[in-house]
């Protein structure tokens, strides 16, 4: 499975593409006032973003890792959340709402995507509809070890994270900039 690293590149890019248009342009015509890509990461919504693209992770602390927390069970929840959270803040409640739940949705497609070596093999992506667990045939990402005490997971993950880094920074960058460019 990705990195925390990778993972909230992921949500930082998916809850950036999707939220609603950030606020009117300033006097140089910037949106938002943002005028650089750290300016939007600095955002407190980046950061909600980034939060919820960590999220599904919390499943590591009850040890039930891949299971109920990366389903699409729990993106729906992440959503009813984000609408209740989001109440009362006008027209953008909807779109904030989703772009927090696509970036919650984002953790799925990543560990989707990724090696994974501990069994069971996979994500329980459908539940509650369906209790299997799912894993592409195509490894995009590599795995993350957990045995931080071995000298050869300490390798292992920096290879992994600097292949995140090399597929998901430019992205998140891109979208970043699109956004800052006034792009909806």
């Amino acid at each position: 499975m990705p990195s925390p690293l990778g993972h909230a590149l992921a949500g930082f890019a998916a809850g950036w593409l999707i939220s609603p248009a950030p606020l009117a342009r300033d006097s140089n015509g910037h949106v938002g006032g943002h005028r650089r890509f750290t300016d939007a990461i600095r955002a407190p919504r980046a950061w909600v973003f980034i939060a919820a693209g960590l999220a599904a992770d919390l499943d590591l602390l009850v040890g039930l890792h891949s299971r109920y927390t990366h389903s699409l069970g729990a993106v729906m929840l992440s959503l009813a959340v984000a609408l209740w959270w989001t109440r009362g803040r006008g027209r953008a409640d909807l779109g904030i709402s989703v772009a927090i739940a696509a970036s919650y949705g984002s953790h799925l497609l990543l560990d989707y995507l990724a090696e994974d070596t501990s069994p069971p093999l996979g994500i329980m992506a459908l539940w509650p509809f369906d209790n299997g667990f799912y894993m592409s045939p195509v490894s995009v990402f590599m795995g993350i070890s957990r045995k931080f005490w071995l000298a050869a997971a300490w390798k292992a993950n920096i290879v992994s994270v600097i292949r995140e880094l090399l597929i998901l920074a430019p992205v998140a960058w891109a979208v970043g900039r699109y956004r800052l460019a006034g792009g909806h």
